[in-house]
């Protein structure tokens, strides 16, 4: 049995992660703003702002998961709300390091959080791998400052792998669940073009890359966290439409409008690129879900 520390233990991802180390015998312990327990589970208060974590939350632990950081999605885009985007991933990483090298805990493992959108939000026909250049916009750039927060760790000799996560597929939570209400009712519709893709990845499926770069020692460095399947925005909607049994007639909704609801943060929505899995594939992971049909089918049946 292995104790394993997570941040951000409490988003769905989280969630997930814990639920696969619980049922195969391991210890997870979370970094929270409140110290207590959750379903069994210990958590330790942490304080960015204030520089502090309980640090009887390193007791017994080697390896480290860590997802915290401030959704990218959960609010407008303004000045305000992109630099706690930024500051609550990089100073996150900073005090976690800052607190492994000070009191020297035994840290050997660390499975970092990232994002497609290290590779922009662009349309293109290209397929984009792990080697591929970043990309100049706010998404890239955030992205780009969370990688680099990892450096110390890898600098010390930790075992670090960073996961570049698609759009997760969850049924409590973020776009499947935000899409749900309207295709539910028939009302369901492709966004903008329709043609931008739409690199997605179920939630068992991201939280068991999680695990098995934590536990698989030849894994290190960067992976896209994507699905296999490469489908337009176009289809996986008449896919999503059809896991409802529901009609897909609508219009698409135009760019302009989602521009004026979302603001700059627009793009997430409107732009997508087909995005390579087969690096974390040569590690021997298998995904359940290589389909979005088998994908949207699952949440169906899980709700």
């Amino acid at each position: 049995m292995s104790k394993i520390l997570i941040t951000g233990g409490s988003g769905s991802l989280g969630g997930a992660i814990s639920e696969l180390l619980l049922k195969s015998g391991h210890q997870p312990v979370w970094l929270s703003r409140e110290a207590g327990n959750f379903k069994g589970i210990t958590k330790y208060k942490w304080d960015i702002a204030k520089d502090y974590i309980d640090e009887k939350a390193f007791e017994g632990v080697e390896s480290i998961i860590h997802l915290a950081g401030a959704g990218i999605a959960d609010k407008r885009w303004t000045s305000t709300y992109k630099k706690q985007i930024i500051d609550s991933r990089v100073k996150s990483s900073e005090l976690l390091f800052n607190y492994i090298s000070k009191n020297k805990f035994p840290i050997r493992t660390l499975v970092g959080g990232s994002a497609i959108g290290y590779y922009g939000a662009i349309q293109s026909e290209k397929l984009f791998s792990e080697t591929d250049n970043a990309g100049t916009d706010f998404l890239a750039e955030s992205c780009i400052l969370w990688e680099k927060s990892y450096q110390p760790f890898i600098n010390s000799g930790i075992r670090t792998s960073i996961i570049r996560t698609g759009v997760v597929l969850s049924k409590n939570s973020g776009a499947y669940a935000k899409m749900v209400p309207a295709f539910k009712l028939g009302f369901g519709a492709a966004i903008a073009s329709g043609e931008q893709y739409f690199p997605w990845i179920h939630i068992n499926d991201i939280a068991a890359i999680f695990v098995h770069a934590l536990f698989d020692q030849k894994v290190k460095g960067i992976y896209n966290g994507v699905a296999s399947e490469l489908i337009t925005n176009q289809a996986f909607s008449r896919q999503l439409a059809k896991s409802f049994n529901k009609p897909f007639f609508l219009p698409n909704v135009p760019a302009f409008l989602l521009k004026i609801a979302m603001g700059e943060g627009y793009v997430m929505v409107t732009e997508g690129i087909k995005i390579s899995n087969q690096k974390i594939k040569s590690t021997g992971f298998e995904f359940e879900f290589e389909s979005a049909e088998n994908a949207l089918k699952s949440l169906v049946l899980s709700r």
